[in-house]
């Protein structure tokens, strides 16, 4: 019922559009998202309306969504986990942590190569579909000067506005590495409560509580004897990785 009622709101969209009625035509693909969230072509039909109507944050934001939904990139994103994965060839735990830091790093730094890829599609997309609009006012105008020259000089307008919306959004976006003792040496994500084990090695808190269910009482690297009473919350290591994430918004994500 939800995704007719999503097609049905898009058909909406898609008739207020060629009525030239974009603010209309937001709302009903705003609610064919409501109705079905997993439909790519609802961003890129809204992110359409909101470049008519120069609301350029909005397109870039919409576009983003629909790549996400793209199957072919999630395929990608799971190749280059494969392949790391089969690089690494490790015999010890030291090995293994700092293959896995390293396999973790490679793949952030995959995964942001095909962002920023993205990121570039992006913006020729939307730069064509401005293009597009050009040609189609030109060919409309004919060759009255003074109108030629109002659209193209408002066409170079919008294309200027979209450049620095993905100027800004790359330079808002330029750390993008983590600190290797910001990470959990269980699960390799950043850690939000770090403790110290007696042997002075630093782990997430719950990684190492689940760790200790599963396989007993010792410190995963030392081998060492280690139970819950002996854990040291690390107060300063919170603490910067605290000021970290203020500053880096991302890394929650990595």
């Amino acid at each position: 019922m939800s995704k007719e009622a999503a097609e049905q709101h898009k058909a909406n969209g898609n008739k207020l559009f060629a009525e030239k009625r974009f603010e209309e035509a937001t709302k009903e693909y705003t609610n064919a998202i409501i109705k079905d969230a997993s439909v790519p072509v609802y961003y890129t039909n809204r992110a359409i309306c909101y470049l008519k109507l120069e609301k350029y944050d909005q397109v870039i934001s919409d576009c983003r969504k629909a790549i996400e939904l793209d199957p072919q990139l999630a395929l990608n994103k799971l190749k280059i986990g494969y392949q790391l994965a089969i690089q690494q060839k490790v015999k010890y735990v030291n090995d293994i942590l700092q293959a896995l830091l390293l396999a973790r790093k490679k793949k952030w730094e995959d995964d942001e190569a095909i962002r920023l890829e993205k990121e570039s599609e992006l913006l020729r997309y939307v730069k064509g579909l401005i293009e597009k609009e050009r040609k189609e006012l030109l060919e409309k105008e004919g060759t009255d000067e003074e109108a030629v020259d109002t659209i193209n000089y408002n066409i170079d307008e919008k294309l200027r506005k979209v450049e620095n919306v993905f100027v800004q959004s790359r330079e808002n976006a330029t750390r993008r590495d983590i600190p290797d003792a910001y990470l959990d040496k269980i699960s390799f994500n950043i850690m939000h409560d770090p403790v110290f084990t007696p042997d002075g090695i630093t782990y997430e808190r719950q990684s190492l509580l689940d760790h200790f269910k599963r396989n007993g009482y010792f410190d995963p690297i030392t081998r060492k004897a280690c139970k819950e009473s002996d854990l040291v919350p690390n107060l300063s290591l919170r603490e910067a990785i605290e000021d970290f994430l203020k500053d880096n918004g991302w890394a929650a994500d990595y």
